[in-house]
């Protein structure tokens, strides 16, 4: 029996070429899958497409799901392309198992050690990118290759025969132990390997294989389930919706494997009869146990989704002082986190208000920012902010990204300086008197234009909605200087006392437009540019 230390050691280079694969090909295929996402809209087929080369490419459906959830939020994708590309996701993660199929021995050293090399002499993206992506590649062919040649006398192993013996007689043990697998692994596609190799090495039929196969497609779901917890809405649908394809999958396909069993040729024949190598047929079978239930599901997900909806109905909307878009899920897509932080940053900015109020006299709060813009307003943008601290800290935040998520807390700061110089602006409109307030009275209408203006300009980031805010608050633009020229005409009828208050008024509602043209000038460098090498 292969020594315990020579075990722990293969596995564990298998855990981090696992590892290594899927950080680095999720961080090479993100900016173009977000790009990507809006061609994948239109139709299904197209959708269905993405998902299979953003499955190829991140090796983790449970990774797909999570990040299109979020891309839900920020609009970028509507549920119903949203559920075709997390099935079809599953067919895409089934290219990594061939490379178990390939015998190449005599490259595995060179392949190791030359992406080691890369890695370590080469700095900038995304060639380190691609560089340790091929080092989890050559690892895991390592891992595969050592697991295999020590795994042949497995077989002369008293317990080891008993396993194999429950497997031949009950294919639910084998089910489970898959299963087990690839909760275990937190990989379906990586139990499969292993499985594949083990075969391979003579440690165990084909009989016994498949349906550990089978029941790896069900191993991430415990995952999810804890991924998945404060999600609601479209996220929690989204995420149910792939808990129901590997449901599908498994039962699916046990239920040719039983079949099969009672003699009609079906999956395991089909296999067989494309090649006569063991693990080949184990590596069609496993993309065969996602295409299949890939082709079920696809005709019936809007049923899928009327069906959802009665456990997981729509989230009811946020109060004001809780984020509606960010959430701890969102930052495992940087480009996707900053999308939904314009979302929820035109949300603060549009609960800002002008409008007179009476000042409530009560005890102030020990925190004056609370007593000036309100309790909620404060919550809020504390909450945008810790989002981006965190947003910040994490992997994978490219120069792109950091220098996009430094304007962003920019913006966020004139944002709060704009709340402010409104709230000061309304606060003396509220104590002028009436012909005062009467004169001003175009002041606040043209502030709260501005501000709804400005709130839809930075949740949609669209280029023509900026332009058009810009020009509005422009200080010698022509909606600016009429509105002045009025405020000076009407100024003339005031008395002396009445004409300084009036002026106090003026002063404030200067610096609102002053702030507010300094974010429009800010925005178009928040508006995220297309990356080289999009999917689609």
């Amino acid at each position: 029996m292969a020594s315990l230390d020579q075990l722990i050691l293969n596995l564990g280079l298998f855990f981090l070429g696992l590892r290594l694969v899927g950080q680095s090909l999720s961080e090479l295929g993100g900016g173009g899958f977000r790009h990507s996402v809006r061609a994948a809209t239109h139709t299904p087929p197209r959708a269905s497409l993405l998902g299979v080369m953003i499955g190829a490419l991140t090796q983790s459906a449970t990774a797909v799901t999570f990040i299109l959830a979020s891309m839900l939020g920020s609009g970028l994708i509507k549920p119903p392309a949203a559920r075709l590309a997390v099935v079809w996701s599953n067919v895409g993660l089934t290219a990594l198992t061939f490379l178990a199929v390939i015998d190449i021995h005599p490259l595995v050293a060179y392949f190791v050690g030359g992406a080691g090399i890369a890695l370590g002499s080469v700095r900038l993206k995304p060639w380190s990118t691609i560089a340790a992506a091929l080092l989890g590649v050559g690892l895991l062919l390592l891992a595969l290759e050592n697991i295999g040649a020590e795994a042949a006398p497995l077989k002369n192993e008293p317990w080891f025969r008993q396993g194999l013996d429950a497997a031949r007689d009950s294919p639910w043990v084998a089910f489970v132990c898959g299963f087990g697998a690839a909760a275990l692994l937190q990989s379906n596609a990586g139990a499969t390997m292993l499985v594949i190799t083990l075969c391979g090495a003579g440690a165990m039929p084909v009989s016994a294989a498949l349906p550990m196969i089978y029941g790896s497609n069900l191993g991430a779901i415990p995952l999810r389930a804890m991924l998945a917890l404060g999600l609601k809405g479209d996220a929690i649908r989204l995420v149910r919706t792939e808990d129901l394809f590997c449901l599908v999958s498994g039962l699916l396909m046990m239920a040719l494997f039983v079949g099969e069993r009672c003699g009609v040729p079906l999956v395991g024949a089909l296999s067989a009869a494309l090649t006569a190598s063991s693990s080949g047929q184990l590596a069609v079978a496993f993309l065969f146990s996602n295409l299949l239930p890939a082709l079920v599901l696809s005709p019936f997900l809007s049923t899928c989704a009327r069906l959802l909806d009665r456990f997981w109905p729509p989230a009811p909307e946020k109060m004001l002082g809780e984020p509606a878009f960010l959430s701890s899920h969102a930052l495992a897509d940087p480009s996707t986190a900053l999308d939904l932080l314009a979302k929820e940053l035109g949300r603060l900015l549009g609960s800002v208000r002008v409008a007179p109020r009476r000042l409530d006299r009560g005890e102030p709060s020990a925190d004056p920012d609370t007593d000036l813009l309100g309790p909620e307003f404060v919550r809020l943008a504390a909450a945008i902010e810790t989002f981006c601290l965190k947003l910040a800290l994490r992997d994978g935040l490219g120069p792109p990204e950091t220098v996009r998520l430094h304007r962003f807390r920019t913006a966020l700061a004139i944002v709060w300086h704009i709340a402010e110089a409104c709230a000061e602006f309304s606060l003396h409109l509220d104590t002028v008197p009436e012909p005062v307030g009467a004169v001003a009275h175009p002041l606040r209408i043209r502030l709260e234009h501005l501000l709804a203006l400005a709130a839809a300009a930075v949740a949609s980031l669209d280029l023509a909605g900026i332009a058009e805010f810009r020009a509005q608050t422009r200080r010698h633009g022509e909606p600016i200087t009429a509105l002045r020229q009025a405020y000076a005409d009407g100024l003339a009828a005031l008395e002396t006392e009445q004409s300084i208050e009036a002026g106090i008024l003026d002063t404030d509602f200067e610096l609102c437009i002053w702030l507010l043209h300094r974010l429009a000038k800010l925005l178009p460098a928040l508006v995220s540019r297309p990356v080289a090498g999009a999917l689609m």
